[in-house]
């Protein structure tokens, strides 16, 4: 009996440490799976939401935001629905790796690129997520028409305009241009020359805004501030997902590299890969390349911020803070900087920058310097690798938590898919207002430029906002003091007294060209064709109308005010 006793007390005992340890175990299993702590109370999640706005408006609640606007976009698309998240597409799934035609298209990279609204001769833009077409009027060349890219048509940052009055040549269209404060050149280069393409898209609430009031033509946009109606986005509104979510005015910058080899090295574990069309237009011809995401601006107009969320994202891996150079343990590890840096000669045939009036005779080893030379194909004027430090340093400050938030949202992601290439990015910063004064109000009184930055946080005292491969060589100021002067276009501004009337912080408008005028050479039946005068501004089209509003027939003629021959006339306004 004794020994029956025994067998049972120690089976108990086992039993009882059976259950302690399972008790163990369980708890160090939540403990391994809990979420990440946040500094702010609207903690990110894994997911395809994209919020149209923000109840908590602190810097931290501002970051913690952008994170969640930043995995909402970055979550694959529907097939066929731009713009649309895959709901079916699991957490385990965001941010797949592998080679650009393995990883799948974003959310994002579907919006409606700008070349694709802002068209040569204020044309119609095609539908939302439509292709983009830099090649504009011409007929679509034979190496692009070819390509079977769904959605990124690019300008290839080689292209040049001239300028009638000069002959010179700037790199970089408006559109495709970095921020930088003077005409010189403003292309980048990674260590290795490989360039850095750019592109600006919109949502389709936003799209359909420009679209919908004739903002695409610079003499819609003068049309909307002669009849007193502000140049105002609309505000997003909606802060979880059981709440209807318009998500309003939302832009996209990218910055994206060439990568000449993708199947080597780190590129298809730790990068957001895509294959793209890049139009050069020096040549008139599109080749296929493969791009590697290294910086994203994503602003947000909100019903509580209508001055814009600015948030800004880059690879963790583009570049050494300014101030630690020197200490760097693995130099080689950046995609813009590298210890082995060595200056060359400008070639004679190149256009040279010029500093004081003085032409640059050499290239820079020194970080953050401009480009010696503008590119330029034809004469043997290649990029060439370009020094890139950050320097203002992505840190912790007492209300700014920015770089727990980045490594809480990095680890996040790490648990829902450890292999996810978007753990490896970084929010640089998030520009807000605490003022949260909208100087678009009171409707009826379209503001001239610069608006207000009032409340403009953090300041520029405290920290510029600046990411590296956006801002590259200007990375001492902040969004909102280059982005108050956004204006109408100079086609508008003529019509409007001269004056410059703000667009509401967005640059986009001032890409828009101005329609036609044509005429019809007799009466009804005859094909619409150019105006004998050629191309005309608005009001000198409008003083030979002769359409119905004009009154009088111009040599057998007929005027109109269209964006085509085959296009509808367009409002008339007395001026």
């Amino acid at each position: 009996m004794k020994i029956n006793k025994l067998v049972s007390m120690l089976m108990v005992l086992s039993l009882l440490l059976h259950v302690l340890l399972a008790s163990v175990s369980v708890k160090a299993q939540e403990k391994q799976v809990s979420s990440p702590s946040f500094a702010c109370l609207n903690a990110p999640t894994v997911s395809s939401f994209v919020p149209g706005d923000t109840s908590i408006t602190s810097q931290n609640g501002l970051n913690c935001f952008a994170w969640q606007v930043f995995m909402g976009l970055n979550w694959a698309v529907k097939e066929g629905e731009p713009g649309k998240p895959e709901l079916s597409v699991l957490a385990a799934q965001f941010g797949a790796s592998g080679s650009a035609s393995e990883q799948p298209t974003t959310v994002w990279e579907t919006y409606a690129n700008a070349d694709a609204v802002f068209l040569p001769n204020a044309a119609t833009p095609a539908p939302f997520g439509s292709q983009a077409k830099p090649w504009g009027n011409k007929p679509i060349p034979a190496s692009c028409s070819a390509n079977s890219t769904k959605y990124r048509v690019m300008s290839s940052s080689r292209k040049a305009s001239m300028t009638s009055s000069t002959g010179e040549s700037f790199n970089l269209s408006a559109e495709t241009a970095q921020a930088f404060p003077s005409n010189n050149p403003n292309w980048l280069a990674d260590k290795r020359g490989q360039l850095v393409y750019y592109e600006v898209l919109m949502s389709e609430d936003e799209y359909n805004f420009i679209v919908d009031n004739t903002l695409y033509d610079a003499n819609g946009q003068a049309d909307r501030i002669n009849a007193k109606k502000n140049i105002a986005m609309p505000l997003g509104v909606g802060t979880n997902a059981k709440e209807k979510v318009v998500l309003g005015g939302l832009e996209l910058k990218a910055a994206w590299l060439e990568v000449a080899d993708p199947n080597t090295g780190n590129w298809q574990t730790d990068f957001k890969l895509s294959t793209a069309t890049i139009y050069d237009e020096s040549t008139n011809a599109c080749s296929t390349k493969t791009l590697a995401l290294v910086g994203l601006h994503i602003i947000h107009k909100t019903a509580s911020q209508p001055q814009w969320v600015w948030a800004t994202f880059e690879h963790k891996m583009n570049a050494p803070d300014t101030a630690k150079i020197d200490q760097l343990a693995n130099p080689n590890d950046y995609t813009f900087y590298s210890p082995s840096c060595s200056e060359k000669t400008v070639p004679s045939a190149c256009k040279a920058k010029t500093v004081s009036g003085v032409a640059v005779t050499k290239t820079s080893c020194d970080v953050n310097v401009s480009p010696a030379y503008m590119l330029d194909s034809k004469n043997g004027c290649e990029p060439y690798p370009i020094q890139v430090s950050r320097d203002f340093t992505i840190k912790d400050t007492t209300d700014n938590k920015i770089a727990s938030i980045n490594a809480s949202a990095q680890a996040l992601i790490k648990q829902a898919n450890p292999s996810s290439v978007f753990a490896n990015y970084q929010l640089v910063n998030t520009l807000w207002s605490s003022a949260s004064i909208n100087d678009n109000e009171p409707p009826g009184n379209p503001p001239l430029t610069p608006l207000s930055i009032s409340g403009a946080t953090p300041t520029i005292s405290e920290v510029p906002v600046a990411n590296t491969t956006l801002e590259t060589y200007a990375q001492g100021f902040n969004c909102l003091s280059c982005h108050a002067f956004a204006g109408v276009p100079e086609g508008a501004s003529k019509l409007l007294g001269g004056k410059s009337y703000a667009t509401d912080y967005s640059f986009v408008f001032g890409f828009a060209q101005s329609a036609s005028c044509y005429w019809m050479q007799n009466s009804a039946g005859f094909a619409w064709i150019d105006a004998p005068q050629g191309e005309l501004t608005k009001q000198q089209c409008y003083n030979l109308n002769s359409c119905g509003d004009g009154g009088n027939q111009s040599g057998g003629g007929c005027y109109k005010w269209a964006a085509g021959p085959n296009h509808p006339p367009q409002p008339w306004v007395v001026q």
